[in-house]
C-alpha cells in the first residue's frame, strides 16, 4: 500500500526577509515591546489585582501580628504561673516539715514523740 504524504509542506517554516535597513532604524522613546494593546491589558489586570494583593498582605500581617500577641500574653501568663507554683512547692515544703508536723501536733491534739524508754517490744 503507498500513502502520500500531503502534510509535510506544512511543517516548513516560513523565514521573513529581515533587511539591514530594520536592525539599524532607530526606535521611538515611546515605542513599548508588545504593543500598546498588551501594554494596556497588562495595566487592566495591574489596576485589579494590585488592590487584592495588597488586601490580602494587610489582612495576612495583621493576622501575624495579632498571633505574635496572643503568644506573648500566654509566654508571660507562663511565667507568672511557674512562679506561683514555685512559691506553692516552697509552702508546702514548710508545712509538711517534720518540725512543723510536730509542732501542730503537740499543740491542736496534744500528741507527743515516743521518747526512747517509752516504746517496748514484745516478742
Amino acid at each position: 500500500m503507498n500513502f502520500q504524504n500531503t502534510t509535510q509542506l506544512s511543517y516548513i517554516r516560513p523565514v521573513t526577509n529581515i533587511g539591514v535597513h530594520q536592525h539599524l532604524q532607530p526606535r521611538d522613546v515611546l515605542d513599548l515591546p508588545g504593543g500598546l494593546m498588551l501594554w494596556r491589558a497588562v495595566g487592566k489586570v495591574l489596576l485589579l489585582l494590585l488592590p487584592l494583593v495588597v488586601t490580602v498582605n494587610l489582612f495576612l500581617t495583621s493576622a501575624i501580628n495579632d498571633a505574635g500577641g496572643d503568644l506573648t500574653a500566654i509566654d508571660n501568663k507562663h511565667h507568672e504561673l511557674m512562679d506561683k507554683n514555685i512559691g506553692l512547692l516552697a509552702q508546702k515544703a514548710q508545712l509538711y516539715a517534720p518540725e512543723r508536723v510536730g509542732q501542730l501536733a503537740a499543740q491542736k491534739l496534744s500528741l507527743y514523740a515516743a521518747s526512747p524508754g517509752q516504746i517496748e517490744s514484745l516478742n
